[in-house]
């Protein structure tokens, strides 16, 4: 709910400033913002209709056993690798993370496989990447970020474990 108070109040601002500047700059607003919803609309459907029968389809002790808290290291560098591999956007990936934290994933997997989908996102790579920069820089993007998921998965593992001590 905050979050919607939050986004409701940024574009209750935004309307308003743009109808301060010209009410025609505001009604081409809504006109695009209405397009965008009516194209977004059904992706978003779509894909938390996968999102549940993925859910109904993977096995939750499997997951829970592979990724999930007690797994540790070894589960934070399997999330890294199918986060890294997953060839989605944010719109199949997050209710991805949505059916993991609910199948028995842990904190600190979830936000390595996250991390792992945004810095690195082969299929990207493979075509975007590549054949624009090339190959070298591919590889030093690749090499100098190869830490971050498993670090950031450790920091949430970190944080995790000094919240329960002070419980």
């Amino acid at each position: 709910m905050t979050a919607i108070l939050i986004m409701g109040s940024m574009a209750l601002v935004l309307a308003i400033i743009a109808w301060r500047r010209s009410p025609t700059l505001l009604r081409g607003a809504f006109r695009n913002a209405i397009l965008r919803f009516v194209e977004v609309l059904p992706r978003i459907a779509f894909a938390f209709m996968a999102a549940g029968f993925i859910s109904k389809i993977a096995p939750a002790d499997v997951i829970g056993h592979a990724i999930g808290y007690e797994s540790g290291m070894r589960g934070i560098l399997l999330a890294t690798v199918f986060g890294g591999f997953t060839p989605a956007g944010p719109i199949v990936s997050f209710p991805i993370v949505v059916v993991l934290l609910a199948s028995g994933a842990g904190f600190p997997q979830v936000v390595a496989f996250l991390t792992a989908w945004s810095v690195f996102a082969f299929h990207r790579v493979m075509i975007y990447e590549a054949p624009l920069m090339g190959y070298r820089f591919v590889a030093i993007r690749l090499g100098s970020s190869l830490i971050l998921p498993p670090l950031c998965g450790l920091l949430v593992w970190g944080m995790m474990e000094a919240l329960a001590l002070l419980r």
